[in-house]
């Protein structure tokens, strides 16, 4: 069963399901491999409390396959939320694919869950992802020098912000 509203043209986000614990490497951002002992017990932790979780936890997964080739870690505090978003490392379109997840939860965070701040760490190699953090209107506000390792190189962190109306009229 698929959320429409968290649904694309070639993805979707769903929450983890104890399957999952057979294809960590998709979604869990280590650079260490776990095994599915490990995997269960993190999927345990996030899943204890759903309704009280200051940490949720989705799976990005092919609408093709079904396969998942992804996630999206949201954190919680307060009225913000902090979003990372992993693709697994033999994903070679995970540009695209980073894009289009954050084109579904972006909104969702903003206009469903009625955030009032919405944080975002995204790698500058990767233009596809940060031209679609700008059109869902955030802001780049930080940059930290060679902060990605990439073969051969390093690449820098963007941080990037959405700060509600209300909160940028109270501090203006």
């Amino acid at each position: 069963m698929r959320a429409v509203y968290l649904t694309g043209p070639t993805i979707y986000l769903r929450a983890l399901q104890a399957d999952d614990k057979d294809v960590a490497m998709a979604w869990h951002q280590s650079p260490f491999p776990i095994d599915a002992t490990r995997a269960e017990q993190i999927l345990n932790e996030v899943h204890s409390d759903p309704w009280d979780s200051r940490e949720w936890l989705l799976a990005i997964a092919r609408l093709a396959d079904d396969a998942v080739v992804g996630s999206v870690r949201i954190y919680f505090w307060r009225d913000e939320a902090s979003v990372r978003v992993h693709t697994a490392p033999w994903v070679t379109d995970a540009d695209a694919v980073q894009a289009e997840a954050l084109r579904l939860v972006l909104p969702w965070l903003r206009d469903e869950r009625e955030r009032l701040l919405i944080e975002l760490n995204l790698p500058a190699d990767q233009p596809a992802t940060l031209a679609a953090a700008e059109e869902a209107g955030f802001t780049a506000r930080a940059r930290l020098r060679e902060y990605f390792a990439r073969p051969g190189h390093r690449v820098d962190l963007v941080v990037y912000q959405w700060v509600h109306p209300i909160v940028e009229a109270a501090h203006a």
